[in-house]
């Protein structure tokens, strides 16, 4: 099942104080441009070099279901100046919730994903940033499941990503 997650970030907030402060905990609201199951993602600085990233997506269909996605992604950071390479891992599952109405199919579903990421933030501002990444994804599918194409099997993709995040 493909889909596209698209939220666009109207909140514009810029400063020109350093990038980080020493000890400085952030914690951000993340949307992004991507074929994948996680659009909303709630980066929260644990450390100078370290985030963790619980991520969401929600989708919902009258008379045909629920599809909702929970995961959480880290991000270890090589630097943390204006532009910010970083290595990723993250999991997550997709749920697929079909609606009582829903005749043709009634089961529930979970697949789950696993993978790595290398990508870059630059900021723009302290609390504004652009960000770019590159995965490698793999997946499990719930046996009944044609989310991925192939329904209790393993599978790998590649995939990138595009994302705005604000940072409070």
């Amino acid at each position: 099942m493909k889909r596209i997650t698209i939220f666009s970030l109207v909140l514009f907030f810029l400063t020109t104080n350093s990038l980080f402060s020493q000890n400085e905990k952030k914690i951000g609201l993340s949307g992004s441009v991507q074929e994948s199951q996680f659009g909303i993602s709630l980066p929260l600085w644990l450390g100078e070099k370290f985030v963790l990233a619980p991520a969401f997506d929600l989708k919902y269909a009258e008379k045909v279901g629920i599809d909702f996605s929970v995961g959480l992604a880290s991000r270890f950071y090589f630097k943390t100046e204006k532009l910010a390479p970083y290595f990723g891992i993250k999991f997550g599952a997709a749920i697929n919730i079909p609606s009582s109405d829903n005749k043709i199919d009634n089961n529930t579903k979970v697949d789950f994903l696993g993978g790595l990421a290398f990508g870059v933030e630059y900021f723009i501002a302290e609390k504004f940033s652009l960000g770019v990444e590159a995965q490698g994804n793999f997946t499990k599918s719930d046996k009944d499941s044609n989310r991925f194409g192939n329904p209790d099997g393993l599978n790998f993709n590649t995939a990138t990503m595009i994302s705005a995040t604000i940072y409070f």
